[in-house]
């Protein structure tokens, strides 16, 4: 939110907090939410399906398929036979997800962590929402580690969306009062370089945007989306994603029917159509497309 004086106010604000921190956070011990760097941010692909596996800054992305597929083997069937099948290669390549990193450290993003800093920040909106809701519910903030209370810090966010939303509504006709420009109008020089980049938080998480134009056309442009936050697989190291982790350890009770692994990974709201490709059986490219700046397909 923005009054028309010209401060700024945001319902919910930014930080970075590792393991250690959440720990201290809902044990009552110190903690500390860092500003966020974004010069830190990086993804990397050594268990991607692209060539170049090397840690990049978003501005510098590369994403040249390189298809290894799944490898071959065994397993028993629903009648107990030995069948030949297709399974991950666990130390090679195993998506199109790539690992992004802060800092060099894979970090969660969606409603829980939105919640958790801006509680910690002190975030008067958030604070009253999730007190209301520990004081109702009779849940320790300790619950707030675990696939229930990812679930119920996606209702909390809507929650503190919804009951603010008319207060940020009227700071923006208050704006409005002041200032009509609704945009910011720009004008490409094709003799400099430029790059930039929008950082956001939607539904699902931390969403960013990074773009260089040289020559008056875009040289790179690469998205870091919520989803590559939390699917992403092992990097270099191997360690692993929030999606991996949060599978250690999980107890099965059906394996026809992996119901626990469907609550977990449905608690992040999954959105994987950007690690959708379509090729041929021999991993072939089978079409490209361009757009042309006077708006027709080529």
């Amino acid at each position: 939110m923005e009054s028309a004086s010209g401060s700024k106010e945001f319902l919910f604000n930014s930080g970075v907090m590792f393991g250690e921190d959440v720990i201290n956070l809902v044990s009552g011990k110190p903690f500390k939410v860092h500003p966020l760097d974004e010069s830190k941010i990086t993804e990397e692909a050594t268990h991607s399906w692209y060539k170049d596996n090397a840690a990049y800054h978003p501005y510098e992305g590369r994403q040249e398929p390189n298809y290894t597929g799944f490898k071959d083997a065994e397993t028993v069937n629903d009648k107990g036979v030995l069948a030949p099948t297709k399974v991950i290669d666990e130390k090679g390549k195993y998506t199109w997800v790539k690992a992004p990193r802060y800092d060099g450290k894979p970090l969660q993003v969606g409603p829980l962590a939105n919640i958790v800093v801006n509680y910690a920040l002190g975030n008067k909106r958030v604070q009253t929402v999730v007190n209301k809701f520990l004081k109702d519910t009779g849940l320790p903030i300790t619950a707030v580690a675990s696939t229930l209370g990812r679930t119920a810090c996606r209702m909390l966010e809507a929650k503190v969306i919804a009951d603010y939303g008319v207060e940020a509504f009227t700071a923006l006709i208050n704006n409005l009062k002041v200032d009509d420009t609704t945009y910011t109008s720009y004008k490409i020089d094709k003799t400099k370089k430029y790059q930039g980049r929008y950082i956001g938080n939607v539904p699902r998480g931390v969403l960013s945007h990074w773009v260089k134009i040289e020559n008056g056309v875009i040289q790179n442009y690469q998205a870091v989306v919520p989803t590559t936050w939390n699917a992403s697989p092992k990097d270099a190291k191997g360690v692993r994603g929030s999606y991996e982790e949060s599978l250690i350890g999980l107890k099965i009770t059906d394996l026809s029917q992996p119901l626990e692994i469907v609550r977990i990974i449905h608690s992040y709201d999954p959105c994987l159509a950007c690690a959708v490709h379509v090729m041929d059986t021999k991993g072939n490219e089978m079409s490209s497309y361009k757009v042309d700046l006077s708006g027709a397909s080529c």
